[in-house]
């Protein structure tokens, strides 16, 4: 019977520590640089594009080359699995590790599709 409840303690704690490490936390796209080192969900409307370094970074919430825009940046190599318009003009949520741009924002690199939901 110890035994048994032994068992049930260790499977409750490892479904509870799992959870925790599957969550991210939703932003809103103007949070984003304050969340620089956390793997989390940021969302926001795409509204433009430019190629750089050997991937494509969309605008999220407001244009790229705009002071602490937000990036999504989708590699060259990878970038036919994804929308063929890149987003432009649709709201999406992308998940992943939020590093700091040169214009002072927060960024998102992309390689999967399952990273980006695009919310209706």
């Amino acid at each position: 019977m110890m035994r048994r409840i032994g068992c049930l303690g260790f499977l409750f704690v490892f479904v509870c520590f799992s959870a925790t490490l599957s969550y991210a936390a939703e932003y809103k796209s103007d949070e984003a640089a304050k969340h620089i080192g956390e793997k989390a969900t940021v969302c926001g409307k795409i509204v433009d594009t430019m190629p750089y370094s050997g991937m494509t970074i969309l605008g999220m919430g407001v244009g790229v080359a705009q002071p602490g825009a937000v990036g999504i940046e989708v590699p060259d190599d990878v970038k036919e699995k994804f929308d063929k318009d890149l987003y432009v003009g649709k709201t999406i949520c992308v998940t992943g590790d939020i590093h700091e741009n040169p214009s002072g924002g927060g960024s998102i690199k992309v390689t999967d599709p399952a990273q980006i939901k695009v919310q209706e």
